[in-house]
């Protein structure tokens, strides 16, 4: 399939099509991002460092009080250190208008990042003629990623979820990709040297993330290097240095105070289940997922997107060996995300977790397409070859052809099917019903009331509109979830916040 012939103009015009029809989508989701404000753990945890912004400390003030934050976590919370000291830094910290560049962090993060892996995944050992393919293989994933995302609000809006899991999602993505460039690179040269530092910087923050990204990195590093050993002996002295690192950095968070406190019972709760029945129970959720979330519309994206990997694979110097071996791996990867949870509490986590879990899902989906994709291409005969050939650059001239009918299909089958699900109609429908104005006109209000240090006792009524993509929790009245009008008391210094409804 997909000769040589295929047409270079035909690639732009695809390429261009692509990243527009990416900001289409997108675009929705960042009109309503001014209209975002902090809310529960981004008071939580922004208390000492909103102080230090109040107190004119500074930027040295507000990283003693990340630290200082970390350190009270750590010891009596949970020993994720990444979480504490990034919740710390939430925009809002410096204005809450500030906090309008949340959705455009977790974003870009995104694309950057899953755009990064393909194009290492294409160009690593191809070189430059694999270029081409990068935007149309990764491109529908980002797209069907971004739209069916379960809960968007924890994903892209809410900063303490979002850069707790779909930003260090992303960073456990540039970890992997430099991690691959170290084990190709020759020498040691300045550049393999700040690769090496950023590797072990970003290490650091991935390692102390949450358990589901860093295990899995972990767990991806580890084949990585196994592999080496086995086949690139070089390539494994190079390399095997960061897994050990991520490890140091996974026994550093699961051994903490806090974590052994809470698994003892000291903060009423306790393990669900044990270490084997997790991971069973991990496999088992994993499939589910797999099977639930596989649909009509995920295998037209991948239909679309497989012309372009079977040209990228044919470039690309490796042999494809051992494929059903490779979907248990990676399967295997994919469900640990999972096992931290299981373990904890018998679930697999909120809406933010379930976020991460989709994108790995699509990507490793795709990353399975492209390796069979490979190992059928390394195991056509010459023959076969050779007419595939043929038919691939007749094929080839109708390639704009193809992914417009895919594209058109596609996007009739989300039009008729569940168009009103999708984000970027929720985005657009809370902006065009005025819903996310008047949430952040009220909570401006609010904030107003709360930034004025004579008063220590406030009352709020409800709010009057409560926009899906905005709102990830209100200020309670006194129920079991009043511990975010504590958290919202103590970020602005008030003695009591409550909600009443008279």
């Amino acid at each position: 399939m997909m000769g040589k012939k295929t047409n270079e103009k035909q690639m732009i015009v695809i390429n261009v099509i692509l990243v527009l029809a990416l900001l289409a989508v997108v675009f929705p989701l960042l009109l309503i991002a001014q209209y975002n404000r902090p809310s529960a753990d981004d008071w939580s945890f922004g208390v000492y460092s909103y102080a230090a912004v109040r107190q004119g400390k500074g930027v040295i003030g507000v990283l003693r009080g990340a630290f200082e934050t970390v350190k009270y976590y750590y010891m009596n919370w949970e020993g994720r250190i990444t979480i504490p000291f990034l919740g710390a830094l939430q925009p809002g910290i410096w204005g809450e208008k500030y906090y309008a560049v949340v959705p455009w962090i977790m974003l870009g993060g995104m694309v950057a990042a899953q755009t990064a892996v393909c194009r290492f995944c294409c160009c690593a050992v191809a070189g430059k003629e694999n270029r081409q393919y990068i935007l149309p293989i990764a491109v529908p994933m980002l797209i069907l990623q971004i739209m069916y995302v379960q809960f968007p609000v924890e994903t892209f809006y809410w900063y303490n979820g979002s850069v707790s899991y779909t930003f260090l999602y992303a960073l456990s993505l540039f970890t992997l990709v430099l991690l691959g460039k170290l084990g190709l690179a020759d020498g040691r040269g300045p550049k393999q040297i700040i690769t090496a530092v950023l590797e072990c910087i970003l290490i650091v923050i991935v390692g102390g993330g949450n358990f589901a990204t860093s295990l899995s990195c972990f767990l991806s590093m580890c084949v990585l290097a196994v592999l080496c050993y086995f086949f690139r002996r070089e390539t494994f002295k190079k390399i095997y240095i960061y897994p050990c690192l991520m490890l140091i950095m996974l026994l550093l968070c699961i051994f903490a105070p806090g974590n052994i406190g809470r698994l003892n019972g000291n903060f009423g709760g306790e393990a669900e289940n044990s270490a084997l029945r997790a991971i069973i129970m991990s496999f088992v959720q994993s499939l589910t997922n797999i099977y639930s979330w596989t649909n009509g519309k995920i295998l037209l994206g991948l239909l679309f997107i497989f012309p372009f990997i079977w040209m990228a694979v044919k470039n690309i110097r490796f042999s494809f060996r051992l494929p059903g071996l490779f979907t248990l791996v990676t399967f295997g990867i994919y469900a640990s995300q999972s096992t931290a949870t299981m373990y904890v509490d018998g679930t697999t986590g909120g809406g933010r977790m379930a976020a991460i879990l989709y994108y790995s899902y699509l990507l490793w989906m795709a990353g399975n397409v492209g390796y069979w994709a490979g190992w059928l291409n390394r195991r056509t005969g010459y023959k076969a070859k050779q007419l595939l050939d043929r038919i691939g650059d007749r094929f080839g001239r109708y390639l704009i052809v193809y992914c417009g009918l895919i594209g058109l299909v596609l996007m009739g089958a989300i039009y008729l099917s569940d168009l009103k699900d999708i984000s970027s109609y929720k985005a657009y429908r809370d902006w065009r019903q005025g819903w996310a104005q008047q949430y952040a006109a009220e909570w401006d209000a609010r904030i107003e009331v709360l930034r004025d240090e004579s008063i220590k006792e406030v009352e709020f009524a409800p709010l009057t509109v409560c926009p899906e993509m905005l709102l990830y929790t209100d200020l309670q009245e006194k129920t079991g979830y009043y511990w975010v009008n504590s958290a919202c008391a103590q970020y602005y210094g008030k003695d009591r916040v409550d909600i009443v409804t008279h």
